[in-house]
């Protein structure tokens, strides 16, 4: 994963979440294969460089890349929901599936990997990604 210097992550909040549970573990991978996001039979994301996130007991979760998602067939919704460990999530529509997916546009400092990628919430998608 990329490695943020001290300088790049100045004025950049800590989170909360892990002051509070440094033993909480996020872990993020970049497995080598392609994930591909279809909705309603349309491609919505592909990416080679998307990042697989595991946190706790939940299931994995795939982040894309903006440059890897169909980011002309959405648009950012005004809700948005809190993580104590990775921030302010925001979240998008794609065609007539309102708040599919959603971003973290200005995480917490230990998640700053997952900037601007976007997540999908695959029980929504035509077939999971994973």
């Amino acid at each position: 994963m990329m490695m943020e210097t001290e300088s790049q992550t100045a004025g950049i909040e800590a989170a909360p979440g892990f002051a509070k549970n440094p033993e909480y573990q996020i872990i993020l991978e970049k497995p080598d294969r392609e994930f591909v996001a279809t909705l309603e039979g349309v491609e919505i994301a592909r990416s080679h460089q998307a990042i697989v996130l595991r946190e706790g007991n939940y299931p994995p979760v795939v982040y894309f890349p903006p440059a890897d998602v169909q980011l002309k067939q959405a648009h950012m919704t005004d809700k948005d929901t809190y993580c104590p460990y990775k921030g302010i999530a925001s979240y998008w529509t794609f065609g007539t599936e309102k708040n599919i997916a959603w971003s973290y546009e200005e995480p917490f400092r230990e998640m700053l990997d997952i900037k601007g990628y976007i997540s999908f919430f695959v029980n929504r998608l035509d077939d999971p990604l994973l």
